[in-house]
């Protein structure tokens, strides 16, 4: 490149006699004429922030943009991108050199008072210099930028990009655990959990980090939606939200290529969710499938809390449908204390395993109405509503078994792999004319309903 002169930009300005120039030109590969000018290589930066200026003051807009859909600020931000591509992370002189003249064009655009500088553009240009800016160049750039947008806004961008790179260098780098006490330093000096680095948030960040013992990720998550509660609903390029990837910790365990997988982003990831984030935050929460080593616990965990449910009960439990939607499903409990072969001994695993009514097995990770309950949504009640009621003769427990012709024997099959011989649970009349709810294992029964009643049994 040959380096711009701001003494021959001034002569052209003013040799149209007051007339203003035609500025929609552009080049051939369809840059308009401030990009060309911020895209120079050459030029220092009192120059070069002269000829912008010149020519934003004659009437090119700082907001035009090239053929790619660019700005020119965004133009200038992507030549660094593009030379740390084509540089294979090899640093050189040169290729500092090169940075330093697109650093000294953005400082030029943001000495123009008509370039607008939002949160947006704060947040872009923080990325690019954490990314792509020697260190050298970046305090200066953050001056101006501070400059234009304010302390306060700038200060917050740029802890949330040392956020995103301690994240970043933990999982991908060193291959090691978080903090919880770095993140609370982090969020305390002004990071946001929801600042995104290629589509992934700080938070998802954590949740991709296969490393974290559980301890610590309880008190990040926890940390990181108390900040920020709606972070929890951000979703990635893949449109796939943090509790997904979080219940999908096999498939991420295999990315950073570790043979046994990390569950604990999804063991603290959801029981986080619901103790802090508001119920009409949606997060996306909803019951699993079951593992096939999945199973459940004859007796409760020592540690285990007391539950809303016993086996045997009614239950809608909210699960994951196409399309990265939820919905809610009729089942029925077959089985407490679910828990699968890599989850650590401590934790006294999923409360409920859930059958289905359409016959898919589920567990639920927490013991909470936001996914399982006793009474069905609005649209679930029609939709039971409108399905044919079978007939309350019989041994089998249709109620019981989700009232759509599914016996327990078989929900309680399905959940151990094997037959039954008959349902566990049966619906009797005792001699007082009362109905009962009888465990053919154990012997033991409880008042319930009649069945052909629409109350629920507790």
């Amino acid at each position: 490149d040959t380096p711009l002169l701001a003494a021959h930009v001034q002569s052209i300005l003013q040799s149209t006699g007051g007339a203003l120039l035609s500025w929609q030109l552009r080049s051939e590969e369809g840059s308009p004429l401030l990009h060309l000018a911020c895209i120079n290589e050459a030029s220092d930066l009192g120059e070069i922030t002269a000829v912008i200026r010149l020519m934003v003051a004659g009437g090119a807009d700082p907001h035009v943009k090239d053929d790619d859909g660019d700005t020119a600020l965004q133009a200038v931000m992507s030549l660094s991108e593009d030379a740390d591509r084509q540089s294979e992370g090899d640093a050189d002189e040169e290729l500092e050199a090169t940075k330093t003249m697109h650093v000294n064009s953005v400082r030029a655009l943001l000495s123009c008072p008509e370039l607008h500088v939002a949160l947006a553009e704060v947040n872009s240009i923080c990325q690019w210099l954490r990314r792509h800016v020697p260190e050298a160049c970046r305090e200066a750039a953050l001056g101006d930028l501070r400059l234009r947008a304010g302390e306060a806004m700038v200060t917050r961008s740029w802890r949330s990009e040392e956020l995103l790179s301690y994240l970043e260098q933990k999982a991908y780098d060193q291959r090691v655990g978080i903090e919880a006490s770095k993140v609370e330093d982090f969020l305390a000096r002004g990071a946001s959990p929801s600042q995104r680095q290629n589509g992934a948030t700080a938070l998802l960040l954590v949740v991709l980090n296969p490393y974290s013992p559980m301890e610590e990720l309880d008190k990040v998550f926890r940390l990181m939606l108390a900040a920020e509660p709606t972070v929890a609903t951000i979703r990635d390029g893949f449109k796939l939200a943090p509790v997904n990837w979080a219940s999908d910790y096999d498939n991420v365990a295999k990315q950073h290529g570790l043979a046994r997988p990390n569950p604990a982003a999804l063991l603290t990831l959801l029981p986080a969710i619901v103790a802090i984030c508001p119920p009409e935050v949606d997060c996306g929460e909803a019951c699993l499938k079951v593992a096939s080593d999945g199973q459940c616990s004859a007796t409760p965990p020592r540690n285990a809390p007391t539950t809303r449910f016993l086996e045997g009960q009614r239950v809608f439990a909210r699960v994951e449908v196409p399309g990265g939607e939820t919905c809610w499903e009729e089942g029925i409990i077959v089985g407490m204390w679910y828990r699968e072969g890599c989850w650590p001994e401590t934790h006294p695993g999923a409360p409920y395993e859930i059958r289905l009514v359409i016959g898919t097995r589920v567990f639920a990770v927490v013991d909470h109405d936001r996914i399982v309950r006793t009474k069905a949504p609005p649209k679930a009640v029609a939709a039971a509503a409108a399905a044919p009621r079978p007939s309350s003769e019989g041994a089998t427990a249709p109620d019981e078994a989700g009232g759509r012709g599914e016996s327990v024997a078989a929900a309680a099959a399905g959940a151990s792999g094997g037959a039954a011989a008959g349902p566990r649970f049966r619906k009797r009349q005792a001699h007082g004319g009362e109905w009962e709810l009888l465990d053919t294992r154990s012997g033991k029964a409880r008042p319930c309903s009649p069945p052909d009643s629409d109350e629920e049994d507790s």
